[in-house]
Parts: C-alpha cells; structure tokens; sequence
C-alpha cells in the first residue's frame, strides 16, 4: 500500500488492478482468519443461533412486523446466515468469508468513486479500521460501506436506489437508517461560519449527554452485550478521556475540522460532490461530541460518519500546490505510523489475536 501510494500521488497513475489485487488479499486475511478478531466468538455464536428462526419470522421482521419467533439481530444478516447454513451447510468461516467479500467490495467501489489516492485513503484508514471493521464488528463495517457505495445514487440523484440501499444496509445494521436523510442533506449549503457554529455548539452540548433524550432508539442500534463485550476487546478506556479531558479520539476531530477550514475553498472549486463529504465530516464531528460520554455511541454511530470524513485528507492534496502536497502526504504517514504505534499498544492485539504467534487463517500458513 505504501508504494503504490507514493507512486499514485508523486508518479504516474496505478492501474485499477493493483488495487483489486490488495482487495483479494484483504479478503483472505478478514474472511478466512480462524479465531481472530475479539468478536469472533460472539459472531459465532449469532451463527449457530441463526437456524432457530424461521423464514417467514425473517420475512415479517424485514417489513418490521412481529412473526413466530422474536430476534434481535437484523433480519438480512440473520437471512445470509440461515442460508449458508441450511441450504449449503456451510462452517463458520464460510460467513466470515461471504461478509469479507462483499464488505471489501463496496469499499473498493466507494474509494474508486470518492477519491483520485486510493491506496492512499486505504493506507490512512488501515489501522485500526480494518482490524476493528472488517475484522471486528463486521455487521456495521458491511451496512456502512454499502451506505458509502450508495453515494454515488445520491449525486446522480437516484433517490429509490439510495433508499433501496438503506434498505439492505439497515438490514444487516441498524445504525445504517441514521443515513436514510443523507439524499437530502449531503446537498444542504453550508459555509465555514454556519459549520464552525455546528461544531462548537456540539462541543458545549457534550457534557450536557442531550443523547439520553432519545431514550431506547439509539441504543437498539448498538450490538447486544456479548458484541459489546468483543467490542471493548479493541478500545483502552484511557484513550476515550471520558470526563472532559482530551484523548486521541479529539485530536482526530481536531485534525478533521483543520482539513475542513483550510482547504474548504480550494475543495469547492476544483473537487467533485466535495460539499457531499463536507456534509457528512460535519454531522460525524457533531455526532463524535454529542455522543462522546458513551464509548460505545461516540463510537458506533459517529463513526460510521467518521468513516466518510477521513477522505477529504488525501483528497486535499488534489487541490494544493505541489508543496502543500507533499506536506500533507508527509503528514498522513506520520499519521498512518501513530496509528500504528498507538493501536499496537492497546489490549486488541492479543485480545483480538492479531500478533504473529496467535493469527491463524484457514488458506494462509
């Protein structure tokens, strides 16, 4: 990734090839991982759960009705695992290997579509995205990218594609319907005086948790407690600084607002659909602080915004000049390193058996 990215950015442009080539690798190493990732064993457990429903109980629940048996996980995802294992009687990793396939496959779509440095936006979001997405919490990871692939109905203005795809995404996670208004508000007008006003009123409205008004709506979005569980497997409490103090987690939003005001002019006048993924860094940078006293929120439903923001770093170096350029690419692997360090020092290596004595793959020695 990092010499095709020095060379998409500084050289000539890489086929579209190369860049399918890292995809299949990536799936292998999420799909076909054996014991690997902290929620592996709870994703699992889903799976073998999955047989007791019927049917037409998967059915009446995609049209929202109560059928025979209640569950809690969405229906799509429950349907794509009673399939594999009723009609091809399929072992787990099969699952993990199907949701690897088409998980990858959005996002490759996504990146093709949104951005001139591809390996370089997958470079950035590598660590920690792919252990904690792909090879994590790989309901949300799916739902979300598919929601990003359907960006591309809301610039040709295809309004039942798009909510077709919320459809299907919300199927597989539920914190996808939070995008269902994105067709409209992706096209809001907005200036840095009206964004700066967003930004620190959800700073002052932080400590405030104004979240718990919406009671039991935003927590049937997150994961039962066994995936919560597997989910804490990647997060150090220290680097949340709950309780007002400043951690990692505020540095990145820093960082994004910097790249918002610093370049929103130049993206306006020389990127296509920018305004698009101003909108959507603006709304996760609000949600990030609105929702920052609870972990699990702070990071679940603002980061599956988050996850578009990141794009408007290497799509700044498109619009700057060749100095800026390579200031800003100096930056993003400096990032990409702290990334690195910081991710390798938290409890989800071994939690989520990622070192090199504890990672096995049912294809890979």
């Amino acid at each position: 990734m990092l010499f095709f990215s020095f060379q998409e950015v500084f050289g000539n442009k890489v086929e579209k090839k190369w860049f399918w080539f890292l995809g299949v690798y990536l799936v292998i190493i999420a799909g076909l991982r054996n014991d690997v990732g902290p929620d592996y064993g709870s994703y699992k457990g889903i799976y073998i759960y999955s047989d007791m429903n019927s049917y037409l109980s998967i059915f009446m629940k995609a049209l929202h009705m109560q059928g025979p048996e209640t569950f809690d996980v969405e229906w799509l995802y429950v349907l794509i695992n009673k399939v594999l294992l009723n009609v091809f009687n399929a072992p787990y990793y099969m699952l993990t290997l199907v949701v690897a396939i088409f998980a990858i496959f959005f996002k490759i779509k996504y990146t093709e579509d949104n951005t001139f440095y591809p390996f370089t936006f997958t470079l950035l979001m590598f660590i920690p995205n792919f252990f904690i997405g792909e090879s994590g919490q790989i309901r949300q990871n799916l739902g979300t990218f598919m929601i990003y692939f359907a960006i591309r109905y809301i610039k040709e203005r295809k309004l039942w594609h798009y909510l077709f795809f919320v459809f299907l995404a919300s199927g597989i996670h539920s914190v996808c319907y939070l995008f269902l208004p994105m067709y409209w508000l992706a096209r809001v007008p907005l200036n840095k005086t009206v964004m700066l006003i967003l930004i620190l009123g959800s700073v002052f409205l932080s400590p405030f948790e104004v979240y718990r008004a919406f009671g039991d709506f935003l927590g049937s979005m997150t994961a039962e407690s066994s995936l919560v569980e597997g989910f804490n497997g990647y997060v150090d409490v220290g680097s949340q600084r709950l309780n007002g103090g400043i951690g990692i987690p505020e540095v990145l939003m820093v960082i994004l607002t910097f790249f918002l005001f610093a370049f929103d002019t130049q993206m306006k006048e020389k990127y296509p659909y920018y305004e698009y993924h101003r909108n959507y860094t603006v709304i996760g940078i609000c949600f990030y602080f609105i929702f920052r006293n609870n972990p699990i929120f702070s990071s679940r439903l603002a980061g599956a915004f988050v996850g578009f923001s990141y794009v408007i770093i290497p799509n700044a170096m498109y619009v700057v000049s060749d100095n800026t350029k390579k200031m800003i690419y100096s930056f993003i692997i400096a990032l990409t390193i702290f990334n690195f360090v910081v991710f390798s020092t938290f409890n989800n290596i071994k939690a989520g058996r990622f070192t090199i004595d504890l990672y096995k793959n049912f294809l890979l020695p």
